[in-house]
């Protein structure tokens, strides 16, 4: 019997793309009752942990679509100044410049926004009691047995070292995305942040978990369905690299857009990159019981460019009425998982 794991990248408000992929995949499928366990990174983990305490999707894609100004609450005088900022020219002022996002000298925005609303979402109770596997990626900043930070899988499986946090705990250390929100400290486990640091997309982390946590036995047993947020149309044309000695802090992580090359391109560039590469990895592993989907975009949406959810909304509509790639996501879906 396979064992069917339905996961959910990151990336901020963008997760409107995937909730609703989710939401046409349900009504057709009911693609969530037949899930086995769900796996998300930041946004994507919100989306699990909620699937799997059976929030239903309709209220997931209402978050999204209603509480964007809820969640990205400013962090202090002039932050709300990154809506001015958003890949246009640069600051006109020191002002502008210091208030502009992602934050410069403090985080972007505070946290108790999202903690709210996960909270709504995900209940009080532990990790542990989800009646389905579920795993979500944090970056833990200190692990003094390792003297290092490391990555970590957060799941309610038999042997996880974190299955005893709470749900909205591990909802806070998933999404703590650096430089938009604080880390999050959980416990005596010290500070966390954003699982987008290594794993943006959660695929092979899921397969691994699932397997190691004695879910499934081995890839054979695994069915697996990657939902993205949205392939951002970005990158650094060679144009753009006139002397790549120049190429130091100022251009790799310049938190505006210049020209053709994107806002903090590394920042982005890694999260993007281990995105693909996973989807890679997982679709080599499992062949045809891998599918993944993601919408391209025709332009750049911030993580936390919640002003423009309805393009994202509209743009992802579209994508499932005209789209033949998710078309032959449908049919995977009907042939694999119903």
């Amino acid at each position: 019997m396979s064992f069917k794991i339905l996961c959910c990248d990151g990336g901020g408000i963008r997760g409107v793309i995937t909730a609703l992929m989710i939401q046409d995949l349900d009504k057709s499928f009911g693609i969530v009752a037949n899930a086995n366990g769900f796996a998300g990174t930041s946004t994507g983990g919100l989306i699990s942990l909620g699937l799997v305490n059976d929030v239903g999707i309709d209220a997931i894609v209402d978050l999204y679509e209603t509480k964007g100004s809820t969640i990205f609450k400013p962090n202090g005088w002039l932050l709300d100044a990154q809506a001015k900022q958003q890949d246009k020219a640069p600051a006109q002022s020191p002002e502008e410049l210091l208030g502009s996002g992602p934050g410069i000298f403090k985080c972007q925005y505070v946290n108790t926004g999202l903690q709210s609303v996960a909270e709504t979402l995900v209940g009080n109770g532990a990790l542990s009691s989800a009646s389905r596997f579920v795993a979500v990626n944090s970056a833990r900043l200190w692990d003094a047995s390792q003297n290092s930070w490391e990555p970590c899988t957060i799941s309610n499986g038999p042997s996880n070292a974190y299955r005893g946090i709470s749900m909205v705990e591990a909802a806070l250390a998933t999404s703590a995305a650096p430089t938009y929100f604080p880390p999050y400290q959980v416990g005596d486990f010290g500070y966390f942040a954003d699982g987008g640091t290594f794993a943006n997309n959660p695929s092979m982390t899921a397969i691994v978990e699932a397997i190691y946590q004695g879910y499934a036995s081995a890839t054979s047993d695994i069915v697996m369905l990657s939902l993205g947020t949205g392939a951002n149309p970005v990158g650094v044309p060679t144009s753009a690299v006139p002397n790549p000695l120049d190429w130091g802090v100022t251009h790799w992580l310049w938190p505006f857009s210049n020209g053709v090359v994107p806002a903090t391109a590394l920042l982005n560039l890694t999260m993007d990159a281990t995105a693909e590469l996973a989807a890679t990895q997982a679709g080599q592993l499992l062949g045809g019981n891998y599918m993944r989907a993601n919408l391209p975009l025709a332009q750049p949406f911030g993580l936390d460019d919640y002003k423009n959810v309805g393009e994202l909304v509209s743009a992802t509509l579209n994508y499932i009425e005209t789209s033949t790639q998710w078309a032959q996501v449908r049919s995977w879906v009907q042939e694999n998982w119903t």
